[in-house]
């Protein structure tokens, strides 16, 4: 089914998640969803064939076959193009019961609507210049919303901030392409300071168009959640750490050396931002085969981790050659925890904490737990969750883009604008040059949905749920 042509046909389906509730949603959009709505639908003490649009009615649900009631029901017509589709459109709100729900449904195909497919109530809203297609992306980024900032930023998008940005990316390209032209339409004149302005309105475009592709990793992060990776040697207590911050036993914790051979990845929410938190196999050198590509995968987590919980033994405090490298790389964002102090008394752990200040050069203060009591597990938390805020503070604001499309987008975008800057510095061709910024505008335009393959809403529409 093409996505590009319009259907007139009146679609429906259950808005609502599957399962029981107070009330249940059923939705309907087209042409014929009022005459629909009038036969199923009888309200108390109103005359329908006058109802009013944004008008919230209370009734009974008719089924014009067995020509009884089958429910009580709230109701909404809403008159098009006022609608979310922008087609004529009611909502009911029957009880939601699950069996009640599907059989209302049915009543209403019968009548001849069709179910509706995925997505296909905002596709209709984005084909009737409703919502544009970044819109369209952000409805869906907040059902799918798991952090406040992911919530934050995709309402952001909702709301125009994205494409306000966009369109301002866009005048600067404009600016560019009216400069060109005015070189190619009027040669006999002379333009003091157009190459000068040429190249400063490039750079500033480039650098928003920077910032709107890195803002793609910050939401990707905030979305499936900071890695913490839990490292250091074996038998430090990685394992037990993990089980406690999880509330579960799903390490198994051995006096054996290299008991873990692979890291477990587990997730969770702290201070309502997702976490994904990975124990590693204890770093050393081994001849073990299957011991020695634990560690090797152990070094490709601490890689791409977000944040680095290093585990010492409070009996073996000792820096090493493995600690060196990890805090070459990850410095910023490596917390020192030093486990076991169930095992000294108050004042030998006074005095090891004086010291230890003294022997390492960390970014961050170490924090001193017992993975077996619980004691220091709220400050090694409010550690991990000040990493994270130092992290998010390197983001200029709440306004991002959210997928890879946007994304994909933009850098087509900057190169094309980057290769523009390099021909104009060349003295090539200006109609060479022309082309160009039309193409970096297009890629904007595209970002917007302003020219959109068949595919590309194919693809976005199908991730959507039936009845959204």
């Amino acid at each position: 089914m093409s996505s590009l042509t319009y259907e007139i046909d009146t679609i429906c389906a259950i808005s609502s998640p599957p399962g029981e509730g107070a009330i249940s949603i059923i939705r309907a959009s087209g042409e014929d969803s009022i005459n629909i709505l009038k036969k199923i639908f009888k309200p108390y003490n109103d005359n329908f064939y006058e109802i009013k649009s944004r008008r919230l009615y209370t009734g009974r649900v008719f089924d014009f076959q067995t020509e009884s009631y089958v429910d009580e029901a709230a109701c909404i017509f809403i008159k098009g193009p006022g609608s979310y589709t922008g087609d004529d459109m009611f909502e009911l709100y029957p009880h939601g019961g699950i069996f009640n729900t599907k059989y209302i449904l049915e009543i209403i195909l019968k009548l001849g609507a069709r179910l509706a497919y995925n997505g296909e109530f905002t596709k209709r809203a984005y084909l009737n210049n409703k919502i544009s297609l970044v819109k369209a992306e952000a409805i869906l980024e907040i059902i799918k919303a798991n952090s406040l900032r992911t919530l934050v930023i995709a309402n952001n998008e909702l709301n125009g901030a994205l494409e306000k940005k966009i369109n301002t990316i866009k005048e600067d390209y404009v600016y560019l392409l009216a400069s060109v032209e005015a070189l190619i339409d009027f040669p006999e004149e002379t333009f003091e300071t157009i190459n000068e302005d040429f190249f400063k309105k490039a750079g500033e475009a480039s650098l928003l168009i920077g910032d709107l592709i890195d803002s793609y990793q910050n939401y990707e992060l905030n979305k499936h959640g900071f890695s913490v990776v839990i490292t250091g040697a074996p038998n430090v207590g990685k394992s037990s750490i993990l089980n406690r911050m999880t509330g579960k036993n799903r390490a198994i914790v051995s006096e054996s050396p290299g008991t873990t051979r692979d890291y477990i990845e587990e997730n969770l929410f702290l201070s309502n931002k997702p976490i994904k938190i990975i124990d590693t196999a204890g770093l050393r050198e081994t001849a073990e085969t299957l011991e020695h590509e634990g560690i090797k995968r152990s070094y490709g987590q601490i890689k791409t981790a977000d944040s680095v919980l290093y585990v010492f033994d409070i009996n073996d405090l000792s820096e090493n050659e493995i600690l060196r490298n990890i805090l070459e790389e990850k410095r910023e964002i490596l917390i020192p925890i030093i486990n076991k102090v169930d095992l000294l008394k108050d004042e030998d752990l006074n005095q090891i904490k004086k010291n230890i200040m003294k022997a390492f050069k960390f970014a961050n203060s170490p924090i001193f737990i017992s993975a077996k009591t619980g004691y220091g597990f709220d400050e090694m938390k409010k550690a991990v969750h000040d990493v994270i805020l130092k992290m998010e503070s390197m983001v200029k604001d709440d306004i991002g883009i959210t997928t890879i499309r946007q994304k994909n987008l933009l850098v087509k975008s900057l190169n094309i604008l980057s290769k523009a800057k390099d021909k104009f510095m060349e003295g090539q061709p200006l109609e060479l040059i022309s082309i160009d910024l039309k193409d970096g505008i297009n890629a904007l335009e595209e970002i917007i949905g302003g020219v959109t393959g068949e595919d590309v809403l194919d693809l976005l529409f199908k991730e959507f749920c039936i009845g959204k």
